[in-house]
């Protein structure tokens, strides 16, 4: 792994990590229960909960309506995940961004 980027924006991917894994386990459910509630993959859930894989916006509602969250809670997901992909723009180099 880069080591430029795992001191940046894999921070932010492990902090949207930690609170998915968070949450799936304050609902008593195992990754393979969340794949079947929502219809992600077990794999996309265990990258995301590792930091290794930023979410879209349509699959963080998914997960959000999946857990019945609160809307502070899923805002809280969608600004972890904005900071983390605004990093990873921001250590693009020139030319790649798109």
């Amino acid at each position: 792994m880069d080591s430029a980027l795992s001191n940046g924006p894999m921070h932010e991917g492990s902090s949207l990590g930690v609170m998915l894994r968070s949450i799936r386990l304050a609902r008593g459910m195992t990754q393979e229960q969340l794949g079947e509630a929502s219809g992600l993959s077990v794999r996309s859930i265990r990258d995301l909960e590792r930091g290794v894989s930023c979410p879209r916006v349509s699959t963080l509602r998914l997960l959000a309506q999946t857990w019945n969250l609160p809307e502070s809670q899923g805002a809280e997901l969608h600004r972890l995940a904005r900071s983390w992909r605004d990093s990873v723009r921001r250590r693009e180099p020139d030319g790649l961004a798109s």
